[in-house]
């Protein structure tokens, strides 16, 4: 079998899969070791339909490009939700068939603009993944929107979810690094922004015991880190970033992704009424993310042109 129909049979739906069966790889210690760890990050495709000769789709198509010609290849594709615009089905099928030429297996969780749970799983799995890989624990969480909330729309990881994930981290002992997937920030950073989740404080709560922690999210659409700036690419020693205890309130373990459909707008701006997705490519892109030996190299390829 070719590569490529491996790729398509298996990356496509791995959350609902081989991910989800909790593989039994040796949660060995992960500081300090060789092993290193390579993750190609997508986030906010927002494809509008399935017509691939829009801009939105050939910036995904650009992307997913770019992550094959990646040498070596990175072990696990991450994709931080917001595939199509608005959970159209002709978009779901077009950003499967675009996706499925991605080099390495694929973990995605749903956006908001997903669309309905059931069409999206029936492509991708369930969206919640926990397994141990290289001595990093993966974790994919969902967060939903809710429009009506007391203090306007917000997301929300939900209860039963914050019970799975006590229920996965009580298999791990508190020295595994752990890798969550969001779409939206575990953090509540600006509720006109819809950058804003409820119950963050009680997600953070769960993850306390851990003290090596890395929370990726999409939704934001732009490249961020502390001390980084965009398009730039940066080394972190156990002492920055990866590996921060986490018992306290912090934001040095939260990592933002860039979207692939249209740029970071000015904070000042506020949150659009109706968000619209742009064609880019000028500050969209992906990102490649290292860990090795207790460090984390953070490289987003933001396009400029």
């Amino acid at each position: 079998m070719k590569r490529r129909e491996f790729i398509r049979q298996l990356g496509i739906g791995l959350a609902a899969g081989w991910a989800l069966r909790r593989l039994s790889w040796p949660l060995a210690a992960w500081a300090g070791s060789d092993k290193e760890l390579r993750l190609a990050l997508l986030a906010d495709a927002h494809l509008k339909d399935g017509n691939e000769t829009h801009g939105e789709a050939k910036a995904l198509a650009r992307a997913v490009s770019e992550i094959r010609a990646l040498s070596p290849t990175p072990d696990l594709v991450l994709f931080a939700g917001d595939l199509p615009h608005r959970g159209r089905a002709p978009a779901l099928d077009l950003g499967r068939d675009l996706l499925s030429d991605l080099p390495a297996p694929l973990l995605a969780v749903r956006g908001e603009g997903d669309g309905p749970h059931t069409p999206w799983a029936r492509r991708f799995g369930d969206g919640r993944f926990s397994f141990s890989y290289q001595g990093v624990h993966l974790l994919g969480l969902p967060t939903a929107l809710h429009r009506r909330t007391p203090c306007g729309p917000a997301f929300q990881v939900g209860d039963e979810p914050r019970r799975w994930l006590a229920r996965e981290l009580s298999r791990l002992d508190p020295v595994t690094p752990l890798v969550v997937l969001t779409h939206a920030p575990l953090a509540q950073i600006y509720q006109p922004w819809q950058q804003w989740t409820v119950d963050a404080p009680e997600v953070a709560a769960l993850l306390a015991p851990f003290a090596r922690v890395l929370c990726l999210h999409g939704h934001v659409h732009g490249a961020g880190a502390r001390g980084q700036g965009p398009g730039a690419s940066k080394s972190y020693d156990s002492g920055e970033f990866f590996l921060t205890a986490n018992r306290e309130p912090k934001t040095e373990n939260r990592l933002s992704l860039p979207a692939t459909a249209w740029p970071l707008p000015q904070a000042l701006q506020g949150t659009p009424s109706c968000p619209r997705a742009g064609k880019g490519p000028r500050g969209c892109g992906w990102t490649l993310l290292t860990l090795r030996g207790g460090a984390m190299t953070h490289h987003p390829r933001i396009w400029q042109a």
